[in-house]
């Protein structure tokens, strides 16, 4: 599904805030994500660049900007995956799995999750 935005400004404040929102309601780390943890207690622009740049694993890769890829964020099991281009967004419209996508059981579907961002970034002015 693609999203479109006012600006590419509006369109990351969403897409932060849909990845912040999905770490939050994943809740405890998973499995060996335990290494990683880094406590419940991180702000929106933490865990933004925590996850825009994959420090849980391999790194980022320059040639890939638009792709977002949260797949574990500070131990969290997101399995979070979209793609920010300018002033939009596109994710995908797949079955989720709690097993995966932890933050599933508080947003069943991309799109619950993307409409939660934005009415939060709107709310704080996006």
């Amino acid at each position: 599904m693609e999203r479109k935005y006012g600006s590419k400004e509006e369109a990351l404040e969403v897409a932060k805030e849909a990845v912040y929102l999905a770490w939050k309601a994943c809740g405890d780390p998973a499995g060996y994500g335990v290494f990683q943890d880094r406590g419940p207690d991180q702000d929106r622009e933490k865990v933004w660049e925590h996850a825009y740049n994959e420090r849980d694993y391999y790194g980022r890769n320059p040639a890939d900007e638009k792709r977002i890829n949260c797949d574990y964020v500070m131990g969290r099991m997101m399995k979070l995956r979209f793609k920010l281009d300018g002033e939009k967004i596109t994710h995908h419209d797949y079955e989720l799995r709690r097993d995966y996508q932890a933050w599933c059981a508080k947003y069943p579907t991309f799109a619950s999750l993307f409409e939660a961002a934005e009415l939060a970034a709107l709310a704080k002015g996006a």
